[in-house]
Formats: structure tokens, sequence, C-alpha cells
């Protein structure tokens, strides 16, 4: 039986709320640890649970949530499409003005909240996305398909076929990878943790070029994504789980066992791995193991008592711009000078707490705010952008929750 269209808004909701849960998990990290100590692969804390904790979010988090959200992005511009089309109205115009308007925010938020924003990249990857917005869905799983994998397979058959070529890709020694990474955590926790608010900004602005640059190496795997979501939204594979319930069952299957395995055999042998195994495993694993989830979370959601467990995503799910832009600043407020400064001081295992916490704070304030008012702060800003009048009178009450809005 198909999902009524509300039940469908909840699903896609409480999917983007569990999203968001992963990456503020993942992102707390980088309010607290240098961005060049991570990108050495630096560990800065000793004890089993802190390396456990480390251990357990490499093989099921890191990378698979933004990669969710990504997902979502492109499954969002079919469902956009699709509501421009039956109401006569210009897509094209619509989805400009709307990522141009989270264009901005991007920068606003990058410059002037946290380094590591990825609205940034979600706009102008967007507006690739835009020139597939035609494709019949085989297409689109084709191009997904080989944008996925053009990156590990480009590094794997450069170092197989290129001996000198592999020796150059692989790290330095760990020894000067630590020497490093402990200069530049000392170096970012003086500024971060107990430096002006000028000195913050400067150092802010740096780690924001840098992070942009850092994910160029990202883009064909979000773009991706994208086309994933947008493949999934044109197959209705979301929109009837129940009749699609065999195909997604075997995507949980396939995908989820051998994303997992690769992600085992990366989080577990990593120092024994040659660059171009790391990059297959990462490339291929987190997108294999994302689906994985979106399936596992569409499936359990068919069943009236995990659904009433998982529905409280949906809360935080429907004002997520809002909420994803507020962990940034309650992150700052936690670890920078300007606010507690715990900056460097807590470890991977009470970090991942902390996490848990205000994710929990920003379930209940949503679901307050959503009793009283229908659509979140940020949500209705970019709305008003977008459509260039009153978002409220947009639709009625189940369009206004932001399925087709992405983060």
């Amino acid at each position: 039986m198909a999902m009524n269209s509300q039940s469908r808004i909840e699903l896609i909701d409480s999917l983007r709320g569990f999203a968001l849960l992963g990456i503020i998990l993942v992102n707390i990290t980088f309010f607290t640890t240098s961005l060049q100590t991570i990108s050495y692969g630096v560990d800065l804390w000793s004890g089993w649970y802190h390396e456990l904790a480390m251990l357990l979010r490499g093989i099921v988090i890191d990378g698979k949530f933004v990669l969710i959200f990504s997902f979502l992005f492109g499954f969002g511009m079919v469902l956009l499409q699709e509501s421009s089309q039956a109401k006569g109205k210009s897509f094209n115009r619509i989805y400009i003005r709307r990522l141009t308007a989270l264009l901005l925010f991007g920068l606003l938020h990058g410059i002037f909240i946290w380094y590591g924003d990825i609205l940034t990249h979600y706009a102008l990857l967007g507006f690739l996305l835009m020139l597939f917005k035609r494709c019949k869905p085989r297409t689109m799983l084709i191009w997904s398909l080989i944008l996925l994998l053009i990156v590990p397979v480009l590094v794997a058959g450069t170092s197989l076929l290129n001996g000198s070529a592999s020796q150059a890709l692989e790290p330095i020694s760990q020894a000067d990878a630590r020497q490093i990474g402990v200069y530049y955590q000392e170096r970012d926790a003086a500024i971060y943790g107990e430096g002006t608010v000028t000195q913050i900004a400067i150092q802010r602005v740096n780690d924001y070029i840098s992070s942009i640059f850092n994910m160029l190496l990202f883009y064909p795997q979000i773009l991706g994504m994208f086309l994933m979501g947008a493949y999934f939204c044109k197959r209705r594979l979301l929109h009837k789980v129940q009749e699609k319930r065999k195909e997604i069952l075997r995507l949980v299957i396939l995908g989820g066992s051998a994303g997992l395995v690769l992600q085992l055999i990366l989080s577990l042998a990593k120092k024994g791995l040659p660059f171009w195994g790391e990059a297959v495993a990462l490339f291929v694993g987190a997108p294999l193991l994302a689906l994985a989830f979106i399936g596992i979370f569409a499936l359990l959601y068919q069943n009236e008592l995990w659904k009433k467990v998982l529905h409280w995503f949906s809360y935080p799910g429907k004002m997520a711009f809002t909420n994803y832009l507020l962990q940034s600043v309650l992150c700052g407020l936690i670890f920078y000078s300007y606010g507690l400064g715990w900056y460097g001081m807590i470890g991977p295992a009470l970090q991942m707490l902390i996490a848990v916490v205000i994710f929990a704070l920003q379930v209940v304030f949503s679901r307050v705010w959503l009793n009283w008012l229908p659509i979140g702060p940020l949500e209705y800003v970019w709305r008003l952008f977008t459509y260039w009048g009153n978002p409220l009178k947009q639709g009625g009450r189940a369009n206004v929750a932001p399925v087709h809005e992405a983060r």
C-alpha cells in the first residue's frame, strides 16, 4: 500500500532529522580539533573509551550522514520541480533563487560562524544538478554511479599502473604526521580557545578557504549522491516503500554488507592500507552504507511501533536548516574563547555525549516551535527569498514542511 502525502513528508523529514544527528556527531570534533590535525589523521586522545568512540564513529557515522543530506538534496530537487510544474511556475527561476540564497547563507555561515560549512558546496553543485533535471531515471542512475566511482577508480588506477605515482601519493610517516598535527592543535587551541574575536575571525576565514579546497575532492561524490536521490524520487522508491520493499531490502542487504566490510577494513586496517586502498574503501564504502541506512530507516518507518520512535526525528528535520546553523552557534559558544573556551579540552567520547545532548535539546526546541508556527525561522527567510512572497501562502500545512530543502 502506498503511503499518503502526509506520511511521505513525515518519512523524509524524519530521515533528515536522523541525518542531522549524525552531522553534529561528526562536526563537533572540528570545533575542538585543528583542521590540519584532523587532515593528518593524528589521534590526540588515549584511553579505550576514546578509541572505541572514534572507532564506532569511523565505521558507522563519518562520511555517511553528509551523504544522506546530499541524497535528500537531489530528492528534493525533483519534488520541487514537480511541484513547480503542477502550479504552472518556472522551476528554473525558483530553483536559481533558492540556490543563490543557500550560497549566501553558506558564505555567511563559513565566514562568521564556522569554517566547515557545507551549504556553500551544496549551492554550487546544485547549479550543476540542474543540468540533469530532464534526464530519465536510468540516465540519472548511470551518471550517479559514474560520479561516485570516478575518484576511487582514478586514484586506484593511477597508483597500480604507476609505481612512482603511488609512492608520491603515500602519506608521510606517522611520527612526522603526529608532530605536525600536535603543532597545529596547540596553535589553534591558542587562537580558538583563548584568542580574541578578531584572531578567531582571521583563523576561521583561513580555515574556511582551506576547507573549500579540501572539499573539491568530494565534489563528484556529493553530486553523485544528489543524482541518486533524484533517481529515487523519480522511481518513487520512498513514495511507495511497501510496494518497493524488495528493491529496498536488496539494497540494504547487498549495499549494507559491502559498505560495512569496506568501512571495517578502512577503520581497522587503516595504518596498513596503501593510499589507493583507503580511497576505495572511503569513496565506495561510505555511499553504500549511507544508502543502506536510508533503506533501513524507510523500512522501519512502515512499522507502527518504530514509526512512533523515529517520528521524533521529524521535528528537527522540519527545521533542519535552522538547526544545522544553530548547532554551529552552540558549538562555538561551548568551545571558543567567546564562550566556555573548551577547545581541545574535551575527548571524543564526551564530544559525542555533548552532541547527543545538543540534538536532544533541538528536538524539544523544534517541537515547541512547530506547535506555534508551521515553519522554522531560517526556513521562512529562505522560502521568502525563493518565492518573493509570503512562504506560508505557497501551499497548505503539509506543503510547508521543507521536504525539498537541503542542508
